[in-house]
């Protein structure tokens, strides 16, 4: 529920913005850093014992977020948060798999792996009003220290994750489990078009740190909110179909036409701003593209290195996204936010005809 007002309450600790700013950007280091060390460990230690690790981390970062009285443990708490979601990272898609793998029903995997997603988009959609009223109600510190709750929860449900069976035996120590990981994808073409096109969606969401302010000046200020909740509203449709699309369409095709229609969509959007391009903005088949994505990288995946291989991939994503995110700050500050807007999507677009030889591999494949 601290999610909107994370930065006001880093401030009103800190006294400063810049300080709250740098805590946001320690968060994205911290994640990539650990990215691939925690890949490896779900590798060789556990899927199930590395999101519980997750979900205790995350538990004690927000217990010092709720704590904190200065910026030296907001520090730490984001540390914390940011090892958590590298935990989580690469382990959790990989313990859905396995445990799929395990009785014969990996085919089930977008249906799943949908579901599961689309509760990521009514939690969003849900949390961010509640924050909001419960800040003007009573207190920041307030909405930050009830948001302790729901990671206790958490830390309780992954108790009861049971740990699939499904790996082969494991090589020899870290570095060369984690050379391993990297030879697989250099020598899998396939593999490295996905990873590509999946570092390069990832790089694209740095749009949404922009888009706001291309919405505020067609939309009055307080229609943000609902602009944002119909946003997760249609995420999480998309991915309530996504495995009925998938299991009709193909995953490689849903990825090619989903990446299509939402570059088109944006495009059309930027171009010629009317009153409804907010509800064009953005990625409408992000849920179907998303879990498209993901069926087909876990499909190329190995048992032993699956982990590993995710958080490969989401480091080189996060490598991107840094960097499209500062150049299109530069490229708003110069020619204004509809050219950063713009630039986003002409990175977006290298993926297309990435995801085209996807498709054509598994049309191949299956044919």
């Amino acid at each position: 529920m601290y999610g909107p007002i994370m930065v006001v309450y880093f401030a009103h600790v800190t006294g400063s913005y810049t300080a709250a700013a740098s805590l946001l950007a320690v968060k994205m280091l911290s994640s990539a850093a650990f990215e691939v060390p925690t890949g490896v460990l779900s590798d060789r230690l556990s899927r199930r014992g590395t999101m519980i690790a997750g979900a205790v981390v995350m538990m004690a970062a927000h217990l010092g977020y709720a704590g904190a009285s200065g910026y030296g443990l907001l520090l730490a708490a984001v540390v914390l948060e940011g090892l958590a979601s590298a935990l989580w990272s690469g382990n959790n898609e990989s313990l859905l798999y396995d445990t799929l793998l395990e009785a014969g029903r990996e085919q089930e995997f977008p249906r799943h792996s949908g579901r599961v997603n689309s509760m990521f988009q009514i939690a969003l959609a849900l949390a961010a009003p509640i924050g909001g009223v419960l800040a003007s109600a009573w207190s920041l510190h307030a909405v930050v220290a009830l948001s302790v709750v729901p990671q206790v929860l958490c830390v309780l449900v992954a108790l009861r994750i049971r740990e699939p069976r499904v790996r082969g035996p494991l090589e020899s120590n870290m570095l060369v489990h984690l050379g391993s990981a990297l030879r697989g994808i250099r020598r899998n073409p396939a593999l490295r078009r996905m990873t590509l096109v999946s570092a390069l969606r990832y790089s694209s969401e740095s749009a949404a740190q922009l888009s706001p302010a291309f919405v505020a000046g067609l939309w009055p200020l307080w229609a943000l909110g609902l602009w944002r909740t119909f946003g997760h509203g249609v995420a999480f449709v998309g991915f309530r179909v996504s495995g009925w699309v998938i299991g009709r369409m193909g995953a490689a095709r849903t990825l090619l036409f989903g990446e299509l229609f939402d570059t088109v969509a944006n495009v059309v959007a930027l171009v010629k701003p009317t009153i409804f391009s907010p509800v064009l903005l953005g990625s409408p088949a992000y849920g179907t593209s998303t879990i498209a994505q993901q069926t087909l990288l876990q499909r190329e995946f190995t048992d032993r290195e699956r982990a590993t291989m995710g958080s490969l991939a989401s480091l080189l994503g996060s490598a991107l996204y840094a960097l499209v995110a500062l150049g299109a700050g530069l490229v708003a500050d110069r020619w204004g936010i509809v050219a950063a807007l713009l630039a986003i999507q002409a990175v977006a677009l290298i993926a297309l005809p990435l995801a085209w030889r996807v498709r054509a591999h598994a049309r191949t494949m299956t044919g």
